[in-house]
């Protein structure tokens, strides 16, 4: 790949490159609105490469039969196409004398570089890497010729073609060899080879043998990012919380299930014996679970653990644990705390100012070595509305007696904001307002109450530093208290100190998507080969 490299470090020769980025589509944009942008002043390279990757998109390899042999449907007097692209298969847009029609056409592989020979070769390196080797034939042209590799896998002890994925491309090449990284175990994995130079390809060859790595595959990973979805009380002042999770992207072998314990204690008790200790399963294909009859101002420790199986071994992967206090409203004589019987949305489980509906109050949970709460409301239908405004402080708590509390805000897309570092055993109001370019619109409040930190002082938290919590509550100072970070998760969390009034950075901003890895296939190949390459991946799907 000496040529390449030196193509794409090249100051000239690396403009050639941009237009076959996948970035961009060259059927719906013109050359020069997408070169002109990337380089202002000099841009034949990148106008070049373009005109050429458009040109290939819609002119097929191969030349037209000459217009008298034209016959049948063929010879008819019709404009029944205008570019080889509107053609099935191989068939280009060829004139016929008197019209255009879809003719197969002649010498189709004419300067085409034979297909690589031979079966392909696997050598299965100690670093994990997996080397994938094979031969070509002598070129019948001049022009160098780059070699696409796709690949396919199944699940399983056993291979099988029926259940396997899509075809993918995992690599672009001038060398008779690639080297592919992200082999994993418990697949069995199939490869294929096609040849391409500027005159087009002959297509890929016939799937290789299966092959499968020699190294057994691991457990599944603790499940990430374990966290209360939401909770609703019940008609019996039982609690009702939906526990959910993110999935693994791609473990080595499916989950067969989740497994999933928890326990609780009661304030200033003990915690209920092991014996006692609750657990349940779940599919392996979900990634929720339901909670019910769950005591109020208790603290619970729920634990999640994934499960496969690969043959007959059991394989276990790490817990993940969260820790939260379910709460109602019972105590402050404020009916909005039951739920009614035909009630399906989650259930304000919190004191309420007044019986309002647009804004709800998740049970408060402690994840990541602080206290949170969840606030959500329904999304205006102003559609001039993108912003939301959200604005909360501590009125009241019971052990701070000095005043000047500031508030602290944020501004979210979504619908709901996920406040985080609260203090324990205070009295928080909440402000959501919308916001448009013309101005804002009428804001929303809401009032909820923490649970003391003593509900967290079970066996999992021994080391939360708990202040003197006893009395009425009391106006909420702008010295807040300090939290000692407390592991939840079984690789560990943070161990440093939070401080509970460090309120700014409280955005729940879903991670942006990542930007998709560019492969050797978009980036080190020069424009001609590279729009081929594409031409013969335009049938091919993905990898699931």
């Amino acid at each position: 790949n000496g040529s390449l490299v030196w193509c794409q470090n090249h100051k000239q020769c690396s403009k050639c490159l941009e237009p076959c980025k996948e970035s961009w589509d060259p059927r719906k944009q013109q050359c020069q609105s997408f070169c002109e942008p990337l380089f202002p002043k000099k841009n034949y390279e990148c106008l070049t490469s373009c005109e050429f990757l458009k040109y290939i998109l819609s002119v097929k390899q191969g030349d037209c039969p000459a217009p008298e042999r034209a016959s049948g449907f063929a010879a008819a007097c019709v404009e029944s196409c205008e570019a080889d692209n509107e053609c099935s298969g191989v068939k280009k847009c060829c004139s016929n004398g008197c019209g255009h029609t879809c003719q197969v056409p002649k010498t189709l592989y004419k300067g085409v570089p034979l297909k690589p020979r031979k079966e392909l070769r696997f050598t299965e390196l100690q670093s994990g890497q997996l080397d994938v080797k094979w031969s070509s034939k002598f070129n019948i042209s001049i022009e160098p010729v780059i070699y696409v590799v796709q690949r396919r896998w199944n699940y399983g002890i056993h291979p099988s073609e029926d259940d396997a994925t899509h075809w993918r491309t995992v690599a672009q090449t001038t060398d008779e060899r690639v080297q592919l990284t992200d082999i994993r175990p418990s697949r069995w994995y199939q490869f294929r080879v096609a040849a391409v130079n500027v005159h087009g390809t002959r297509g890929f060859t016939a799937p290789s043998k299966h092959f499968r790595s020699s190294k057994d595959p691991s457990a599944p990973p603790a499940p990430a990012n374990l966290r209360l979805a939401n909770s609703t009380v019940n008609s019996d002042n039982t609690v009702t919380v939906a526990v959910v999770w993110d999935r693994p992207e791609e473990p080595d072998i499916p989950v067969h299930h989740y497994k999933v314990f928890w326990s609780w204690t009661v304030s200033s008790k003990s915690l209920v014996p092991t014996k006692k200790k609750r657990r349940k399963t779940t599919d392996g294909s979900q990634n929720s679970v339901l909670l019910d009859r769950l005591q109020p101002d208790s603290s619970y420790t729920v634990e999640l653990q994934a499960i496969a199986y690969w043959g007959q071994t059991r394989l276990k992967g790490a817990k993940a644990s969260l820790h939260f206090t379910p709460t109602h409203a019972a105590s402050h004589k404020d009916p909005l705390g039951k739920t009614r019987k035909s009630a399906m949305h989650m259930q304000p489980p919190f004191k309420r100012r007044r019986p309002t509906r647009l804004l709800e109050i998740g049970a408060p949970f402690y994840q990541d070595n602080q206290l949170q709460v969840k606030v959500y409301w329904k999304k205006t239908e102003d559609p001039g509305v993108s912003r939301y405004h959200v604005q909360w402080l501590p009125e009241a708590c019971a052990h701070n007696r000095s005043t000047g509390a500031e508030a602290s805000s944020g501004i979210t897309q979504e619908n709901y904001i996920i406040l985080q570092d609260l203090s324990f055993s205070c009295k928080y109001k909440v402000t959501v307002q919308p916001t448009r370019p013309a101005g804002r619109l009428k804001a929303e409040t809401v009032f909820f109450t923490t649970p003391p930190c003593s509900a967290l002082k079970g066996k999992s938290h021994r080391h939360v530093s708990c202040p003197g919590e006893t009395g009425p509550l009391r106006p909420h100072s702008a010295q807040s208290e300090a939290v000692h970070a407390v592991p939840t998760g079984s690789a560990g969390a943070d161990r440093g100190r939070r401080r509970a009034g460090h309120h700014q950075n409280l955005l729940d901003a879903r991670p942006h998507a990542a930007f998709r890895a560019q492969t050797p296939f978009e980036t080190s190949a020069s424009s001609s080969l590279q729009a081929f390459s594409r031409k013969i991946l335009n049938g091919s799907n993905t990898e699931n």
